[in-house]
């Protein structure tokens, strides 16, 4: 093989490499996006969609705006979760390796509709079911795959802040209750090996639901508490 031959060769894997990190960085925005929508469908069961994603690799920085999360069939409103904004912050020296290191994800404006059917069973409570069973399947889909190709991802600290669940349950009342959530904090989702996309998906949706349940939860029996009690008193009032 002649000098020029080779320098030609050369050139031409370097420009196959540049090309495919150029269709990599101007299409990121698309991948994100379709990865979330695709995992978190599969995990849910139900419709996951987002609005937009705008994602720099350059400066660290990324934002998801418009994540919803369809209800599961059988129930009235149209969507369960609503993330409202999620700013990310990404090691950029991490982009092309694995896993992609994620330094802080942040959820603001949550909101969550909490509906209960007349055989007591809530959408919440489906959807947890949905991604618990959800596991084995993404997880056999994964393994179709060549070992090692897929990517991971290790997010070192996410938080929902300004969360609040709105409550259609009879038992409270006729009207909707609007619960407040508490300040959610998960650290190393991933560890340190990092996790594929539909695990790290699996645990982030199932630490929301499990922390709307409690709250709801705790709501519920304060208002029953408060029901009582204002029985009680007209009670005493008759005798």
């Amino acid at each position: 093989m002649t000098r020029s031959r080779k320098l030609f060769i050369v050139v031409a894997l370097i420009l196959l490499v540049a090309a495919g990190l150029i269709f990599l960085w101007t299409n990121l925005n698309w991948f994100v996006k379709n990865a979330i929508e695709r995992y978190g469908s599969q995990a849910t069961k139900t419709s996951v969609r987002v609005a937009s994603v705008s994602i720099r690799p350059s400066e660290g920085k990324g934002a998801i705006e418009g994540l919803t999360i369809a209800n599961p069939k059988g129930f009235t409103s149209a969507r369960a979760v609503s993330l409202g904004s999620i700013m990310v912050r990404i090691d950029p020296r991490t982009v092309t390796t694995s896993p992609v290191v994620i330094d802080d994800v942040r959820i603001s404006s949550l909101q969550v509709v909490y509906e209960m059917d007349k055989s007591g069973t809530s959408n919440i409570d489906v959807l947890k079911k949905n991604i618990a069973s959800s596991g084995g399947n993404i997880g056999k889909q994964s393994a179709d795959k060549k070992p090692g190709k897929e990517k991971k991802l290790r997010i070192k600290r996410l938080t929902v802040e300004n969360g609040r669940v709105d409550v259609l349950v009879s038992a409270l009342g006729t009207r909707p209750q609007t619960v407040t959530l508490r300040r959610i904090e998960i650290t190393d989702i991933g560890g340190q090996a990092g996790a594929t996309p539909d695990q790290i998906a699996r645990q982030v949706l199932n630490a929301i639901v499990t922390e709307v349940t409690r709250e709801v939860a705790d709501a519920g029996a304060r208002q029953l508490l408060d029901k009582g009690l204002q029985r009680a008193l007209e009670q005493m009032r008759r005798q």
